[in-house]
């Protein structure tokens, strides 16, 4: 007895959208599940990493898009083995129409699968790579990290001091930069030669002279390696001995933020270009999540960075 409805076509189907090979096959509640399923699952996995533990995120985020991955395989071959077992007894239903596979298909990924990477990606979480040297010794040209989203937002994750900021460039609003928030809205800042000074405390001015990483450690050459700290979070910035460092001394306005590089010399930040609005920062550096040097191999050692 021949199938009235085609595996091949079914699994088809699936492979464009997940669902849709079980509603060619008359199960509409099954691929309307499988549909929900894929769509809500990575929001799921980044709202859980973006919660959870700072170490977690990025087993989180990997559990997250392997069960997408799982979710999206299962349907393919729960569709392809369904039609295989259909019959000439199959009876087409209202649905079983090209006009409303095609409804489906744009329903699904512009409102459901287009809405879900949408919410993830403005409200959860992100990706980011840095091509520049701004950044060292925290983040390294090549770094690939996730962001939490969730500054701005009610109820979100709000900005401290010492923070990786995520932001737009105001001299570019196509360009995003990252810096490190040094002073919030009604901070004094003053910069006096190497040292950063706070609300007229010090951040701190530590030498060190190990930077616990070959490449880094050459840089102690010609840099003063100094660490830093604000709201607790601790961290190492660079400057140049022979560099000309500038004095610097502002009150940080109502609704605006003052970043740094942690590579002072190298860096294109707030002495530059001013103090930024608040509502420009759109996420907080949390995790490297991939590394690739120069060569394009991979930086095994950097996988999991947390970013401080």
């Amino acid at each position: 007895m021949k199938n009235t409805r085609r595996p091949i076509v079914a699994s088809a189907a699936s492979l464009l959208l997940p669902g849709l090979g079980q509603i060619y096959n008359g199960e509409v509640a099954r691929g309307i599940a499988c549909l929900l399923v894929l769509a809500l699952s990575l929001p799921a996995a980044a709202w859980l990493a973006v919660h959870g533990p700072r170490r977690m995120l990025l087993a989180f985020v990997l559990a997250g898009v392997l069960g997408t991955l799982a979710a999206y395989v299962s349907s393919v071959v729960a569709a392809y083995r369904s039609a295989a077992r259909r019959r000439d007894d199959f009876v087409p239903g209202p649905w079983n129409r090209v006009i409303v596979y095609l409804a489906v298909f744009l329903f699904g990924h512009v409102f459901l699968l287009g809405l879900a990477a949408h919410i993830t990606k403005a409200n959860l979480i992100e990706t980011f790579k840095v091509p520049s040297a701004s950044m060292l010794p925290a983040i390294v040209p090549g770094d690939r990290f996730f962001a939490d989203k969730r500054v701005g937002h009610t109820g979100g994750r709000k900005v401290r001091r010492g923070d990786i900021a995520v932001f737009v460039y105001p001299n570019d609003r196509t360009t995003m930069f990252v810096k490190r928030i040094v002073g919030l809205p009604g901070d004094t800042i003053a910069i006096e030669g190497t040292r950063v000074i706070v609300n007229g405390v010090p951040l701190g001015h530590e030498e060190l002279h190990d930077l616990g990483d070959v490449s880094l450690n050459r840089m102690l050459d010609d840099h003063l390696a100094v660490r830093e700290s604000g709201d607790g979070i601790a961290y190492t910035v660079l400057w140049r001995k022979d560099g000309e460092h500038p004095s610097l001394a502002l009150t940080v306005p109502n609704g605006q933020v003052f970043v740094l590089g942690d590579n002072r010399d190298a860096s294109h930040d707030s002495r530059h270009f001013g103090v930024l609005p608040l509502a420009d920062v759109t996420g907080i550096a949390r995790q490297v999540w991939l590394s690739l040097d120069e060569h394009g191999g991979i930086r095994g050692r950097r996988t999991g960075v947390l970013l401080d």
